[in-house]
């Protein structure tokens, strides 16, 4: 493994490196966590990966910003809950949702998930990973915590956009639940944050703050989602989730009410005329 060739290879503890993402891990990119002559956390880093030949990949969840260089590992491993996804196209496309237009994501290879884990589980990769199940973002999202000094956050990514549960297999309540695990296990000294997107974040006291404001974000898409209904008006294209749809506005469009319906669920609420 090329350690320090590229620059976008930084180290964060040792043998423990940020591989970051191309466009400093936005997405369709994320960042990795690679243990040297050991494991690579995620795969997602695109261009930056290049020459990498790694043993195995830990994925924290099936999105395809995760697993996309999965192929260049003797196997993969993910929790049991998104195995299926990260191997399985038929998988990936019923929890988007989306039919055939799921494919516009999809320009890699799906491959094999060789091991499974669950919450709690200990992986040893010259260095203690802690699973910590995280659902909401996905069904077996999760984050890990590594020889209890860094901690991987994948998509509980501490975004200005907010947490995203676009996908079927999203639950805002299971989301809040798992953002309160993890301020637990900060709370508890972690001074070393790394998300699947943006830049590491250091200072335990940072991290909890940011983490508070993520969260934050649930409760205000809410009142905003209730202002809205109270007078009738259908939320989504309203600007709670994206100020603007990107394109194509479509897909866009169907993420938007697919997290606007689950907060509706999860207060109760319905629109009164019909149409909608």
């Amino acid at each position: 493994m090329p350690i320090g060739f590229y620059v976008e290879v930084s180290k964060l503890d040792k043998n423990i490196y940020l591989v970051e993402g191309e466009n400093r891990g936005r997405y369709p990119f994320s960042n990795c966590i690679l243990i040297k002559d050991s494991c690579l956390l995620d795969s997602g880093a695109g261009k930056n990966l290049q020459g990498f030949k790694v043993e195995t990949i830990v994925n924290s969840h099936w999105h395809e910003d995760h697993i996309a260089k999965n192929c260049i590992a003797d196997e993969v491993f993910a929790h049991e809950l998104d195995a299926e996804g990260v191997e399985n196209f038929e998988e990936f496309k019923k929890r988007y949702g989306l039919g055939e237009l799921v494919k516009i994501f999809v320009n890699f290879e799906f491959c094999k998930v060789h091991e499974v884990f669950q919450d709690g589980d200990v992986l040893e990769f010259k260095s203690r990973i802690d699973v910590i199940h995280t659902p909401g973002h996905s069904a077996g999202h999760c984050c890990f915590l590594i020889n209890d000094k860094i901690f991987y956050l994948a998509d509980i990514d501490l975004s200005s956009f907010g947490p995203w549960y676009g996908c079927l297999d999203c639950d805002v309540d299971d989301f809040i639940n798992s953002i309160k695990k993890v301020k637990k296990i900060i709370g508890e000294g972690v001074e070393i944050a790394v998300p699947g997107h943006g830049d590491v974040i250091r200072g335990n006291e940072e991290i909890l703050r940011r983490l508070d404001g993520y969260l934050q974000t649930f409760f205000n898409r809410e009142e905003r989602i209730k202002e809205l209904v109270s007078l009738g008006e259908d939320p989504v294209g309203k600007g709670i989730i994206y100020r603007k749809l990107p394109e194509p506005k479509g897909v866009y469009g169907h993420f938007e009410r697919i997290m606007i319906e689950k907060h509706m669920q999860r207060l109760g609420l319905k629109l009164d005329h019909e149409g909608n």
